[in-house]
């Protein structure tokens, strides 16, 4: 076959057997070593990378160029380890090397991470005389910077020459992704030239440090100074609006997304959906969903999960409904959303229906779909259930043994939380402060409040688990249901968190049993606070003024809610109605 037809032929493959009866060709011919690097070419281009390394191995003296695209391909497919090794053969066979060798090797050694190889290139880089080179230095920058040798970092970047916005680039990245933004934006500031990676470099700096108003003001500062944004540009700036909860500037992008008449793109729109499912405007974001024309199954799970955190539970079953019907299949976290749908709406029958489902499907293996399902089982009544659930996850972790410890915890069986507790000990499963709500809740059912305390102490000292917001909450309600309501107005005052609404409201229903007006309206006071506009607390305190045969103060709170235009929410009860839930007023 003549050479012309030959290169025609292996640049028209388009799968591995043509590419392979090509090969065979070669071999047979004797052609290997002309054509071999086109080959690797080819299979790299086609990310057939194991049998591209087998054809490099075979070449006796392979361009620079063939080896560079070789390591760049394997580096860029996550495939590190072999990028190293290649790196290492290309080196120890005496092959050639360039400028452009160094950055995929280095960035294959900071992925591993590799340190001592890493700095054994940098070595050899010195010796070989590219030391000075743009391309590598920055590579150095680079690969530090990912190793978290901020110094080494900044060492590598103040010895290149002449240094480029991308250089500059690598140098923000690794202050940014070290938690070090006031050191990244110096280095911002002192840039003469910017182009859209820097920006979003700052950005997203910004907001994988926590500092989401800083990266706010920076996407608006690149507005303004007429930067075009990229789409990372833009699903970042979105992303930052969401964990605001800020709906005006979510929707002041969403405006400027369809001013510049940039597309929306699938992972554009899901981005625009979950700014607006965290910002609670539900409806829009599922304008968005239903203008998508295919769907993939993160956006099915975004507007899933938008309907669950926003307490739409009937509207996340009947979505995941569609979704099965349209052939979409769901990821963990969709399961995991109509899963804690399912509990919380309290909707036993679905539940079961869902469980038999995610069960014929082979989809509840998994541990987190299988806490998810225990949780759901355990919430909506069915603790035997949840429990060979628990039994059939393989490889359990923390989450799921929260996950049962809690639901038995829910259902007043204190002594197989103990027992279970005990198996999670001897397995070295490490407890987190969820285990020791799950534990502190079984004694409130229990009422074992010398073990609910002891359980509160050795949280602290053997376990060094600061108590949150809801241990203390437990404690409380521990001594309020044994009638201590003094104690646990004792435990407040000691404790360093402040107390919540869950906190007094616990305190003063309590009161009303008791009959502690005093500290009934001490409570009260602190709820009218935390909660003007609760009728419940107004009406509570009402009661056990009543009880108490203080009627004046009664009809003065009574007064008191109708002059502060508080109202009286009417009660309801649920009932499930097919796959919803439906309320009727009392």
């Amino acid at each position: 076959m003549e050479p012309r037809l030959l290169v025609y032929r292996l640049r028209t493959c388009t799968n591995l057997k043509q590419v392979k009866q090509v090969h065979s060709f070669l071999v047979a011919s004797g052609g290997q070593e002309n054509f071999g690097g086109a080959m690797v070419l080819k299979m790299v281009e086609m990310g057939l990378l194991e049998y591209a390394e087998q054809v490099f191995d075979e070449i006796r003296q392979p361009n620079v160029f063939v080896s560079n695209s070789l390591l760049s391909g394997l580096s860029s497919s996550g495939l590190n380890e072999k990028a190293v090794r290649c790196f290492a053969s290309v080196h120890r066979n005496d092959h050639l090397l360039n400028s452009f060798s160094f950055s995929p090797v280095l960035k294959a050694c900071a992925a591993i991470p590799e340190v001592h190889a890493g700095k054994q290139i940098h070595a050899l880089i010195v010796r070989m005389g590219f030391g000075s080179n743009v391309v590598v230095r920055t590579g150095l920058v680079d690969f530090y910077g990912k190793l978290r040798d901020m110094d080494s970092a900044e060492c590598a970047f103040s010895e290149i020459l002449w240094k480029d916005v991308v250089s500059y680039n690598a140098l923000i990245s690794g202050f940014s992704k070290n938690g070090r933004m006031e050191d990244a934006r110096r280095v911002f500031d002192e840039m003469r030239e910017r182009n859209v990676v820097t920006w979003n470099a700052m950005i997203s700096g910004y907001m994988h440090n926590g500092k989401h108003m800083e990266g706010m003001e920076m996407f608006e500062r690149m507005c303004v100074e007429g930067v075009e944004p990229s789409e990372v540009t833009l699903v970042t700036a979105l992303s930052i609006a969401a964990k605001l909860g800020d709906l005006e500037r979510g929707q002041r992008i969403k405006n400027f997304i369809d001013d510049i008449g940039f597309k929306m793109s699938m992972i554009l729109s899901t981005a625009v959906m979950e700014m607006y499912v965290k910002c609670g405007s539900v409806g829009e974001a599922r304008k968005i969903f239903d203008a998508i024309s295919e769907r993939d199954a993160v956006a099915w799970t975004t507007m899933i999960a938008g309907y669950t955190q926003n307490g739409q539970f009937d509207e996340a079953i009947m979505l995941f409904d569609q979704m099965k019907e349209e052939k979409v299949k769901p990821n963990e976290v969709t399961l995991v959303s109509v899963l804690s749908a399912c509990a919380r709406s309290g909707s036993a029958d679905v539940g079961d229906e869902l469980g038999t489902y995610l069960e014929s499907e082979d989809m509840s293996s998994s541990v987190f779909v299988g806490s998810a399902l225990v949780d759901m089982y355990a919430k909506t009544g069915k603790i035997v259930k949840a429990r060979q659930m628990f039994d059939k996850i393989t490889h359990r972790d923390v989450v799921s043994w929260n996950a049962m410890i809690g639901g038995l915890a829910m259902h007043g069986l204190f002594s197989d939380v103990v027992e279970l507790f005990g198996q999670m000990r001897e397995l070295a499963i490490e407890p987190n402060d969820v285990t020791f709500v799950g534990l502190l809740t079984a004694c409130v059912h229990a009422g074992l409040v010398e073990m609910g305390c002891r359980i509160y102490d050795f949280m602290e000292t053997d376990f060094r688990i600061i108590p949150q917001i809801e241990h203390c909450a437990c404690i409380v309600d521990l001594f309020c249901r044994a009638g201590l309501v003094r104690d646990a107005y004792a435990f407040t005052r000691k404790m360093v968190l402040k107390p919540n609404a869950v906190i007094w409201g616990t305190l003063l229903s309590a009161c009303r049993i008791c009959n502690d007006v005093e500290l009934a309206e001490f409570a009260a006071k602190e709820l009218m606070i935390l909660e003007p506009n609760n009728s419940g607390n107004y009406v509570l305190l009402s009661n056990i003024y009543a009880n108490a045969g203080r009627w004046d103060d009664a009809v003065r709170l009574r007064a008191l809610m109708k002059e502060k235009g508080v109202q009286k929410n009417p009660a309801y009860s649920w009932i499930q109605v097919g796959i919803g839930m439906c309320s009727t007023d009392l």
